[in-house]
């Protein structure tokens, strides 16, 4: 495995225009205290290939646009993004014009928890879905609303000592002498299969049940994760319009390398919907399976039949 850090808080490696991030460990896309303070990695790459989003917070450049992009596909265009706080005061003096959105989760006031059905000790526990949007009436009530699911990549083993370097304004060389160097360090796909799907099968069967999500969960991750996801379930789902109980995958991927100073940009990479359904049974009965009896085959090329 090798794997090398392509942006830290939110730039190339060293670019002067990041170290007042770097400096207070403050993420650029949010604002907020980076959530991975011990390595500020947005994205990484791998020996071959693109680079891949490690940080779901890398997710929110351009003011949250994927969210943005979320609500005028579910509720149509001229909609406008707005705190839970700002529809309340709106709403109190009277100046609500029913394009409002409001945003629930994280950094933006409010979580929605999601309950779970109790486990053996008889106690309900609770998960969150990111974001919920809802959006409000003149009158301020709930007109619509829909969910939306922030997924990236975890990373598997360490690469402390290449984002060390970083902190320290030097650049990393690898034992190999390696100038830029690389990390002995992977990616976790199998939490694709472990984690991901199990989670969104069972909120999109939740949000199907929401009388007012008429357009479904979104869910929103990067490029390289979407091809696992459907490199996992198969090719043969079948694609629906937006609806109640669909799940819309959109996958975003990183552009260029940038000039000095400046920020990759975030791009639609694609989307494709389907029903949970869909999704479920894909998981659970999966098509693309290696030929019959692949074990039996490999016993007997062990025992050098």
């Amino acid at each position: 495995m090798a794997l090398q850090i392509v942006e830290f808080f939110g730039y190339t490696p060293l670019d002067p225009a990041a170290s007042p991030y770097v400096a207070a460990r403050t993420c650029p896309f949010t604002n907020q205290a980076c959530i991975k303070p011990h390595h500020g990695s947005c994205s990484v790459r791998k020996s071959t290939g693109d680079p891949i989003i490690c940080c779901p917070n890398r997710m929110y450049s351009q003011n949250y646009q994927i969210l943005l992009d979320v609500a005028e596909a579910a509720f149509g265009s001229g909609v406008q993004l707005k705190r839970p706080s700002e529809i309340t005061i709106a709403r109190l003096t009277g100046t609500l014009t029913g394009n409002e959105v409001a945003v629930f989760g994280r950094y933006w006031g409010n979580e929605l928890p999601l309950p779970r059905p109790p486990g053996n000790s008889g106690q309900s526990r609770q998960y969150y879905v990111d974001w919920i949007l809802a959006k409000m009436t003149a009158s301020g009530d709930v007109d619509q609303l829909t969910a939306v699911e922030v997924q990236t990549i975890d990373t598997t083993g360490n690469y402390r000592a290449q984002a060390q370097a970083f902190f320290q304004g030097q650049q990393f060389t690898d034992k190999r002498g390696r100038t830029p160097g690389w990390s002995n360090a992977g990616m976790n796909w199998e939490n694709v299969n472990k984690r991901i799907l199990p989670q969104i099968i069972y909120k999109g069967h939740v949000l199907r049940r929401e009388v007012q999500c008429t357009k479904g969960l979104f869910f929103i991750c990067p490029r390289q994760v979407y091809d696992q996801i459907f490199a996992r379930l198969g090719g043969n789902l079948a694609d629906y319009h937006l609806s109640s109980g669909t799940i819309t995958f959109r996958s975003y991927e990183l552009g260029p390398a940038p000039a000095a100073g400046q920020q990759r940009a975030l791009n639609l990479y694609s989307q494709f919907t389907t029903t949970v359904d869909q999704v479920a049974l894909a998981f659970t009965s999966p098509m693309n399976l290696p030929p019959a009896n692949v074990y039996a085959d490999a016993i007997k090329r062990a025992m050098g039949a």
